[in-house]
């Protein structure tokens, strides 16, 4: 689920209320240090997240305690995500994941210990991301899409990491052909500005800043963003890219019906978990009921704080936080997916990309 400004602010300031009106006990963290374990190298994306929660969250916790970001970085990510899965459960040990870290938790990545069924959110922040085509696909507008002549190269990563591009090429039925060996989002932009590769999907900041300078120079074209789903499996635009049609409003025009099928569904599934948790923290959700309390105390107050709020405007790049009912919403839709949709997803990555998880 993804909020306009107006609706987050009077969410944030109801869920304020409520929570200052239930006994929140100040105690259980005074004197004491939250640690949270931040499984990516610091520079990136997840790490500017945490540290910005870090910096101002414990001056809102009641009870002040001292908060830390700590770098535990390895294998993609599951180094540090398994230590902090080994962890003491007493809400002294947070968790800092990137939405794709999320859908590798939650699909049963192998050799991932993480599991979101026993983590509970703090507080996240979004992300859109959008894709475009290189104007060697020879076609004039977004609607020729399925005219491309040859099957469309796409440069890949960490498969995992691009599940929603992916994803949003099998829901259109797309022959594409995935190039391998690439080592990050930019090395893919930069061999789809040089014509090697005819779609590229980017993070909406990074597309703004390195993609729309090739479509005004005429190399590339803006296909679509991949959006978000609203509570009744609806299309909602990218909130820093309005004007670009999100991929199944395209598949709209095209084929003059909304999308259907295995893949629309996975596709329904995988925009809101990549996008809506760009960034994370999660507490274990059998940690003591005051401290749970405490962090969502704090993070309501926090995202009121006009510090904190000034700060989060540099780092967000024009997204909103999420929190209170947000949160739950997060959790209700992970709760809600279909067995057999997220069954069709493994079997896609393992069957396309030799992804192996273990199932649960």
């Amino acid at each position: 689920m993804t909020m306009n400004a107006p609706h987050l602010r009077t969410l944030v300031a109801a869920t304020l209320a409520a929570s200052l009106a239930l006994p929140v006990a100040a105690e259980y963290y005074e004197g004491q240090t939250i640690r949270i374990v931040i499984p990516f190298s610091a520079g990136g994306g997840t790490d500017t997240f945490g540290r910005l929660i870090a910096t101002h969250l414990g001056q809102h916790i009641p009870g002040n305690p001292t908060v830390i970001a700590e770098n535990a970085t390895g294998a993609g990510g599951l180094m540090g995500s398994n230590e902090f899965f080994r962890s003491e459960r007493d809400g002294l040990t947070l968790l800092t994941a990137s939405g794709h870290l999320n859908l590798r938790a939650f699909l049963g990545l192998e050799g991932l210990e993480l599991d979101l069924n026993d983590l509970e959110p703090v507080v996240a922040a979004p992300m859109g991301h959008i894709t475009a085509l290189h104007s060697n696909a020879n076609i004039s507008e977004a609607t020729e899409l399925m005219g491309i002549e040859g099957r469309i190269t796409k440069g890949i990563t960490d498969p995992v990491g691009l599940i929603e591009s992916i994803v949003a090429l099998e829901m259109f039925g797309l022959e594409y052909r995935p190039v391998p060996g690439f080592g990050g989002r930019g090395d893919t932009r930069l061999a789809f500005e040089r014509g090697e590769l005819m779609v590229n999907t980017q993070s909406t900041p990074a597309f703004n800043a390195s993609v729309v300078p090739l479509i005004e120079e005429g190399t590339a074209m803006a296909a679509y963003a991949i959006g978000f789903i609203d509570a009744d499996g609806n299309p909602v635009r990218d909130p820093a890219a309005p004007d670009i049609l999100t991929a199944p409003e395209l598949y709209e025009q095209i084929h003059g019906e909304m999308p259907s099928g295995e893949a629309w569904e996975a596709y329904k599934v995988v925009a809101n978990l990549v996008q809506n948790t760009r960034g994370t923290i999660w507490v274990f959700d059998d940690a003591p009921e005051e401290a749970r309390a405490a962090l969502r105390a704090g993070v309501d107050a926090m995202v009121m704080d006009d510090a904190f709020q000034a700060a989060a405007a540099d780092i967000l790049e024009g997204y909103e936080i999420i929190s209170g009912e947000g949160l739950d919403q997060i959790k209700a839709e992970l709760d809600a997916a279909p067995t057999e949709i997220l069954d069709w997803l493994r079997d896609m990555m393992t069957e396309k990309f030799e992804v192996t998880f273990t199932q649960r």
